[in-house]
């Protein structure tokens, strides 16, 4: 599938505000018959690890209900941030990423799906995805304005089982401050759990 103008003019917007030497590459489902756009780069602050980001994402819709009970779609683009304890942080980005397209699974600050790191890495321990803000690109990546969309954009962060039952618990905004406490390496997918 040919990328539309917005979607380039947002790969060309993502790659200059996270990135250096930016590649985009067409994900695939298990049939064939669906596929995602995947834009990697080098982490300009450390060239061991990659960033990840969904392009053409929020072309399909994501409905959040709102306080007041109705749904509002609110388009996102899913980021990655990952280092060599992990090989496969595209197909995990991309599998997360259809779940939304095809299973119409939604995603907002303090979502989680569960279980979808050990499609790729069954030994690992950090089974599950955490979607936050992206804090650390908060100036860059807030939201962007494109001819036919509003773009925003959320983090995955694997978790662990403890972290996942901890989040379900007492809140997604105490797990985040005990991430924030620890100081936790999201680029590591053999990272300890806190908990």
């Amino acid at each position: 599938m040919v990328p539309s103008q917005d979607n380039i003019q947002l790969a060309h917007a993502v790659a200059a505000a996270i990135g250096i030497d930016p590649q985009v590459y067409a994900y695939y489902d298990d049939n064939r018959e669906n596929s995602l756009h995947i834009l990697n780069c080098i982490d300009p602050l450390d060239a061991k690890n990659k960033i990840y980001c969904t392009i053409g994402l929020s072309d399909y819709p994501n409905e959040i209900e709102m306080n007041n009970g109705s749904l509002k779609n609110v388009p996102i683009e899913l980021i990655m941030a990952g280092n060599n304890s992990g090989s496969k942080w595209a197909n995990i980005l991309s599998s997360a990423g259809f779940f939304v397209t095809k299973n119409k699974w939604t995603c907002q600050p303090g979502s989680v799906f569960k279980n979808v790191i050990d499609l790729y890495h069954e030994n690992t321990h950090l089974k599950h995805l955490l979607f936050v803000e992206p804090l650390m690109w908060q100036e860059k990546l807030e939201q962007m304005k494109l001819a036919t969309k509003k773009v925003y954009f959320l983090l995955l962060i694997p978790i662990s089982d403890a972290e996942c039952k901890y989040r379900e618990k007492h809140g997604f905004e105490a797990l985040e401050k005990l991430f924030m406490e620890k100081e936790i390496n999201i680029t590591d997918l053999h990272r300890p759990s806190i908990l």
